[in-house]
Formats: C-alpha cells, structure tokens, sequence
C-alpha cells in the first residue's frame, strides 16, 4: 500500500474512532486533552488532535482543518513541500468543528493568553 493510501486510512480511523456525533467528538478530544482555537485552521482541536498522532511522521509538515475537509501538507526527504493530502471530514467530525469554531464546547478551547497591557493590569 501507498505512503499517501496508508496515510488517508489512517487518518480516517482516527477521525471516525472520535464518535458518532459531535458531543461525543468533544468529549474523546476532551479525554485526550487537546484544547484549540476556534476559527483557526492550524490549531483547531481536530488539528491539534491529528498532528499529535501523525506527528512523528517526518513526511508531514502540518494538518490544516477546514469546515468540511482537512488537507495533510507533505514535504519530502528534503524538507521541500510534497503535496497536499485531502481527507474528507466524517459528518460528526464537521458537525463539531462547526459547533466549535462558534464556541460550543469550551472543554476543549485552548485559553487566550493575556497580552502585555492585561498582565500590567494583573499586577497593579
């Protein structure tokens, strides 16, 4: 089997083992304690998610997840981009990243650090 065939079953398995409907999607990342950021491609929780399991694989450089889709950047023994890899979300997968990205599950949203002017507020 294909690196790329290899990489797309994975990445199907890990997806469709996160549950059948998006609470319990929130829940497994939840269990897995992953947090993200709402509205961010790179660093949603399903991206955080993916790119702790597939991490060690030197061919991939990063996962970005969309609404509907995630797209595997690949990069070759040279470290110069390889490809991209579409993978279409699962129905629960897309149904929590939409209730996510509009702040529905806040268990697993990663929190805001302060910015310089708060943490000055903080300590007077």
């Amino acid at each position: 089997m294909s690196h790329l065939r290899r990489l797309k079953r994975e990445t199907n398995e890990f997806l469709s083992g996160l549950g059948d409907g998006p609470d319990e999607v929130a829940a497994a990342l939840q269990a897995a304690d992953v947090r993200g950021v709402p509205q961010d491609n790179f660093s949603c929780a399903v991206a955080v998610y993916l790119t702790a399991l597939m991490g060690t694989d030197p061919q991939i450089r990063s996962v970005t997840v969309g609404r509907c889709s995630l797209v595997i950047n690949l990069v070759g023994p040279d470290l110069r981009p390889a490809g991209r890899l579409l993978v279409q979300l699962p129905k629960p997968v897309r149904q929590f990243v939409e209730a996510f990205d509009a702040h529905e599950y806040p268990s697993v949203i990663r929190p805001c650090p302060l910015n310089p002017r708060e943490l000055v507020a903080l300590a007077n």
